[in-house]
């Protein structure tokens, strides 16, 4: 893809909506270079245009992410599968005995999310928090995250844009709470969601609790 209609691409994924000004301003670019783009983006689905009324009454045209162009951003589901399927393989009789089917998918992910936090562990050995908080976001970045982070007077923000098992987590919560624990178990603190892709949310957002002496 050309870097300019990425760049488009990734401006709507980060703020949701935005005109032909907006972006030309935002990305330093013409507006008919802006629209030219726009033109090609909406001929392969991944753009939908709305006309609204702008403040001065005159029409004007809002864009946004198709479902293509949300597709267009990477997402996980075979490593997640992968994870999944290797973990009931190690399943024993009676592990899943008396559970409904909700505590038997958290059991199952629970475990599979906690041997990929083991095999990343060695990454974030020795760190403080700021430093765990970068790597994270980094490694959440190389597998295909949008991701934005900023320092709170309770601890840390994390924001991402692109969740990597949306359509997952929308049918099964249990994704999102896994996920929440995961960062937990990375990160040795606790961590709460503020809001997530699978309920609707523009973003997933992710509050990190620093401890007193956390650097």
């Amino acid at each position: 893809m050309h870097p300019t209609k990425r760049q488009i691409l990734d401006y709507l994924k980060r703020h949701g909506r935005a005109t032909i000004d907006e972006l030309a301003r935002a990305l330093a670019l013409a507006r008919a270079t802006v629209r030219q783009h726009l033109v090609a983006l909406e001929r392969d689905a991944l753009v939908a245009a709305q006309e609204e009324r702008g403040a001065s009454g005159r029409p004007r045209y809002v864009f946004y992410l198709g479902a293509a162009g949300h597709d267009a951003f990477p997402k996980q589901y075979g490593e997640l599968a992968l994870l999944v399927l290797e973990e009931v393989g190690r399943l024993e009789a009676g592990d899943l005995e008396g559970l409904s089917a909700p505590e038997k998918r958290a059991l199952v992910l629970g475990r599979a999310l906690e041997r990929m936090a083991r095999a990343r562990a060695p990454l974030l050995e020795g760190k403080g928090l700021s430093q765990r908080v970068k790597v994270v976001a980094q490694l959440i970045r190389e597998e295909g995250g949008l991701i934005e982070w900023r320092r709170l007077e309770e601890g840390y923000e994390i924001i991402d844009y692109n969740c990597l098992y949306q359509r997952v987590a929308e049918a099964h919560q249990e994704v999102c709470q896994g996920h929440v624990q995961l960062l937990a178990r990375l990160l040795g603190r606790p961590v709460r969601c503020l809001e997530s892709q699978s309920q609707g949310a523009p973003a997933c957002r992710f509050v990190v609790q620093a401890l007193p002496g956390d650097v």
